[in-house]
């Protein structure tokens, strides 16, 4: 009998190679001019490659920080989804079918991270107990409030008004939501103080990019600048109270 890999006995593992083929089909469909393409792309294959590390390495500290990798991924991908919604890349039929498959592998990772639970010190529930979503973290104000930056520059993304700065607004964009979805399923305070941090560091740069591309571009972005400090203060008081 042939020998397997620890990987290809895991259930979870086949339903994350068959999301990453959708993936492909949709990736070869997006413009790679946005961010969103290239961190679809990378996510979706970090969901994959940490599920094979977390298989071999098993019920070890590092085994369960690449399932956390993975999982970690997985809501990535999710955003990344949200994202290319927002930039009429996808409609809500693809969204709705990519992401019923990443919270069943979100839903295996984190079965599978309490089946090893001599490693295990946080636990969280299961994702997507509503509803109205999917995950966790799509039900986070500061999430909500993010996509509705994205939905604000709608000019930017598609009123013909192109800026010398639209490809760096549309990289921190998408860091900054990405980033918020990601931290949120780590199980670890510090990783998502991290990813937290990270966000914060992406929103300081976009107030400054949309005070350029106001200034040179004559591009209204009161409104997106006001849910950004929204944001802001919403990642800071998080960030005070993983710290606490």
């Amino acid at each position: 009998m042939e020998q397997l890999f620890p990987h290809e006995k895991l259930e979870v593992y086949g339903v994350a190679v068959s999301f990453a083929a959708g993936a492909g089909e949709l990736l070869a469909s997006w413009p790679t001019q946005w961010a969103v393409h290239d961190q679809f792309d990378r996510a979706t294959e970090s969901v994959v490659t940490n599920l094979t590390k977390s298989a071999r390495l098993r019920a070890t500290e590092r085994g369960v920080y690449c399932l956390e990798c993975s999982l970690g991924s997985v809501l990535e991908c999710a955003a990344c989804l949200d994202v290319a919604f927002r930039r009429r890349l996808v409609d809500s039929a693809q969204v709705e079918s990519a992401k019923k498959l990443l919270q069943q592998i979100a839903r295996m990772e984190v079965g599978l991270r309490r089946s090893w639970d001599h490693c295990v010190k946080e636990d969280r529930g299961p994702y997507g107990e509503t509803e109205e979503t999917y995950f966790l973290h799509e039900s986070l104000d500061v999430y909500r409030r993010s996509l509705q930056i994205h939905e604000s520059l709608g000019e930017l993304w598609h009123g013909g008004k192109i800026s010398r700065y639209t490809r760096r607004i549309d990289e921190l964009t998408t860091s900054l939501t990405l980033n918020i979805a990601e931290g949120n399923g780590r199980f670890s305070s510090l990783d998502h103080r991290k990813f937290l941090g990270t966000a914060e560091e992406a929103g300081t740069k976009l107030a400054a990019y949309l005070d350029l591309v106001e200034a040179t571009a004559t591009i209204e972005v009161d409104d997106s600048r006001s849910y950004l400090r929204r944001v802001m203060a919403m990642l800071a008081g998080l960030k005070g109270y993983l710290e606490e």
